[in-house]
């Protein structure tokens, strides 16, 4: 995909000799240090835009208003951009930069003070461990749910995130988790939970690429162990602020948002009728699977190997915007449903049921294994439902759809388990 970057600057824009916005070919999750690298930029000033055409375009700059080293190019006004969409687009985001005019649901950053704010908190944050910041933090990614930056410091470097409003709980998440089971999750080197500030050590094997064989496998062990031993921890955990997304909060989102969700909007008739007419007999199931002898727990919410980090010898769960205390089987069918080898999957199955089996004897464990795929998904798509009403409309185009995607396989699955 080729995205442009427009570099604001005093309300003007940057462009090439061409007259037209720098632009790139995109690489997954590279897309922001691409931006700024292109055109010598710092921060992201505002959300990556998707225009009509489906194309996107990052809107950057300098902190403090600095002006770039880069020479290159030349400072126009928007409305001097031939491509009138792209013109409109950067004069609203040029307009939304004064703070009378930023929506209300703006993360905060892209707001002017974030970037001082937050390195202020990791001196502090670092001084107990004797260390010292080096340079500027580093943004790494930032969009409608969350900002993450590398933080340089003497002799690594150091991770920090704030989740965005909707998801403000996971710093005391992480932290409540962390003092469960320290050993499963990013090390805390600080949190401020009143700003959802997370300060973390780096990891190895963090990305899918660097994990060592057998990832899957040693998330399922290890994870269906550490679930068994929360389940009398459960309220010690809602005491620390996990929320609890049990049978009853998952029924009456689905049902509401079976009705109200704008997502509903990208099904047509025979879809809709269809996911409705499933849509009583699917939560026959979703009951039948939390009624099954397998207690809430601990989950993650959002378990799949793009938040696992695996380098052989220490495993550690993270993200964990998602996290309460939930049906434990969820995590596994949402690990499950990442898996593309099925093989492979019901070796991990197995081995994550074995576990439960054992210490829940009178529980259906095979039953519910059968049932949590589409439980899964009813819960997911209550998640992504609430993420789309928190997310402001400029940012809305990138979860967009998951809703509606995720309904359609509805039907099938109620057939199958019918």
């Amino acid at each position: 995909m080729v995205d442009r970057v427009a570099l604001l600057q005093d309300g003007l824009v940057l462009v090439g000799d061409d007259g037209a916005l720098p632009s790139f070919e995109a690489a997954e999750d590279l897309e922001l240090a691409q931006a700024l690298t292109l055109v010598g930029a710092e921060i992201p000033l505002a959300p990556t835009m998707r225009l009509p055409d489906g194309s996107r375009v990052h809107v950057v700059g300098m902190r403090d208003g600095a002006e770039r080293a880069d020479a290159r190019g030349a400072l126009v006004a928007p409305a001097a951009l031939a491509d009138g969409a792209v013109a409109a687009a950067i004069a609203q985001a040029v307009a939304e930069l004064d703070p009378a005019r930023t929506p209300a649901g703006r993360p905060d950053w892209y707001r002017p003070g974030w970037y001082e704010a937050i390195e202020t908190w990791i001196d502090g944050a670092l001084l107990p461990s004797g260390r010292r910041r080096t340079g500027p933090i580093e943004p790494v990614k930032a969009w409608s749910v969350s900002a993450v930056a590398r933080v340089p410091v003497e002799g690594d470097a150091v991770w920090v995130k704030q989740p965005c409003a909707h998801f403000h709980a996971e710093a005391r998440i992480h932290r409540a988790v962390a003092a469960l089971v320290p050993e499963l999750v990013p090390q805390l080197i600080a949190t401020e939970v009143d700003r959802g500030w997370l300060l973390m050590e780096p990891m190895a094997g963090a990305e899918e690429a660097q994990h060592a064989a057998g990832a899957a496998l040693r998330v399922a062990e290890r994870w269906a162990d550490a679930q068994i031993a929360a389940v009398e921890q459960v309220p010690a955990l809602l005491a620390a602020g996990l929320p609890h997304r049990g049978l009853e909060l998952t029924v009456t989102g689905f049902r509401a948002l079976l009705e109200h969700s704008t997502e509903l909007a990208l099904l047509d008739a025979v879809e809709l009728a269809a996911i409705r007419g499933s849509a009583d007999r699917a939560i026959e199931l979703v009951r039948e699977l939390w009624h099954a002898g397998v207690p809430d727990t601990l989950a993650h919410g959002d378990l799949h190997l793009d938040n696992v980090a695996w380098d052989g010898e220490t495993l550690r769960l993270f993200d964990w915007t998602d996290g309460c205390v939930s049906h434990p089987f969820l995590d596994i069918a949402h690990l499950t449903r990442f898996m593309g080898v099925r093989d492979e999957a019901a070796a991990f199955e197995a081995a994550y049921a074995s576990r439960w089996r054992e210490a829940f004897p009178e529980a259906d464990t095979d039953r519910a294994l059968e049932l949590a795929p589409l439980a899964d998904l009813v819960f997911q798509v209550v998640t992504f439902d609430e993420i789309a009403k928190a997310t402001e409309p400029v940012s809305a185009w990138e979860l967009g759809g998951v809703v509606a995607k995720k309904l359609r396989h509805l039907p099938a699955m109620v057939s199958t388990l019918a």
